[in-house]
């Protein structure tokens, strides 16, 4: 049944349809044409490795975009961010090329033709990280937030389209115009100790190894450099920041619920959810001094989300070869790689 009341209660009411198109259902209408009957929070499991990789924003854009929440709903989660950091693991390089081998369509068994290297090489997998090196810190890609607020003034609220359109609050008819796709271009300068303390990557950081290994003098193995693998995706998410603020020794704070698998704030104990591993077709070489530059896109179209990343290695050049150059050179480049999964061809959700 599509409105079931749960046994036992007489104020809970399971409906079944999809969040996104809540106006077709006619107990959800009635809280769109009744601003007093709109939802005052809305909880949602809809995060992913990446934090917005399962179609969060999507999903919570589209419901906010129906109508059912009242002005001044609160979201949980209330916002989430992507992280991303390079890996140094031949292990996860190696599986993920394994994976070229399988059949495309499991369903047909042996007949299916492979999924195909670069079907592989640019898909994004959920990995337990065990052999892995994460090798600088992570950094911030992007930040979504729910809901949307509605606009500040009624000159930018837009005309009504249709019937429902006019009965929507501003809230509702700004989060129809919301873009969800994103870009980030990050760089991750030379560390000498090579993420010492980071691990493989999911877990937090181990500060008194990574104490060792700042004071530590140079030596063969930290002159050699190192190799990318990938990089590893997480996310940082504040489920619920209010407005009261704690007292406590020190100065004060706001009362605040986070839960992170990002090693920086990563949340211990929880076994929830595990890194998003985007692979590099061919590993890049990265001699010591250099930066690893890393972009990452958010792409969709009316169907489909899907991300794409490229990366490459520089140094700064020198004196003598700016010169050589004419001075019209400040970077020598090690290493690139190319756009993986350029419009969505090989991995979409």
């Amino acid at each position: 049944e599509d409105e079931v009341v749960v046994p036992g209660t007489s104020t809970v009411t399971v409906i079944g349809c999809d969040m996104r198109e809540a106006a077709s259902h006619p107990a959800l209408r009635r809280m769109i044409h009744d601003p007093n009957a709109g939802a005052d929070i809305v909880v949602s499991e809809l995060l992913g490795s990446f934090g917005d990789n399962e179609l969060s924003p999507e999903c919570l854009d589209g419901v906010q975009a129906c109508g059912v929440l009242k002005e001044g709903c609160v979201s949980i989660p209330q916002s989430y961010t992507a992280f991303i950091a390079p890996v140094s693991s031949a292990r996860l390089h190696s599986e993920a090329k394994t994976q070229s081998c399988l059949p495309l369509n499991t369903n047909e068994g042996p007949a299916s033709p492979p999924v195909g290297m670069q079907r592989a090489m640019e898909t994004p997998y959920v990995v337990r990280s065990h052999a892995a090196s994460q090798t600088h810190d992570e950094k911030p890609c992007w930040t979504f937030h729910h809901p949307h607020p509605g606009p500040e003034t009624s000159d930018n609220m837009g005309t009504a389209s249709d019937e429902t359109d006019s009965v929507l609050n501003p809230s509702a008819r700004a989060a129809k115009k919301v873009n969800n796709d994103r870009h980030a271009h990050l760089s991750f300068h030379s560390d000498p100790a090579h993420g010492a303390g980071m691990g493989c990557g999911y877990g937090a950081p181990d500060l008194e190894v990574a104490s060792v290994a700042a004071a530590a003098p140079s030596s063969a193995d930290s002159d050699a450099g190192l190799t990318v693998h990938g990089f590893l995706g997480s996310f940082h998410s504040v489920l619920y920041s209010g407005n009261e603020e704690i007292h406590e020794e020190g100065g004060q704070r706001r009362r605040s619920a986070v839960i992170s698998i990002a090693p920086r704030s990563f949340s211990v104990g929880m076994f929830s959810w595990f890194p998003l591993f985007f692979p590099l077709r061919e590993p890049l070489r990265v001699p010591p001094g250099a930066t690893v530059n890393c972009s990452v896109w958010r792409r969709s179209d009316e169907g489909r989300v899907w991300y794409e990343w490229c990366a490459e290695v520089v140094t700064e050049a020198s004196d003598h070869a700016r010169e050589e150059a004419g001075g019209e050179t400040s970077s020598i480049v090690w290493g690139t790689s190319p756009i993986h999964n350029s419009g969505g061809r090989s991995y979409h959700v």
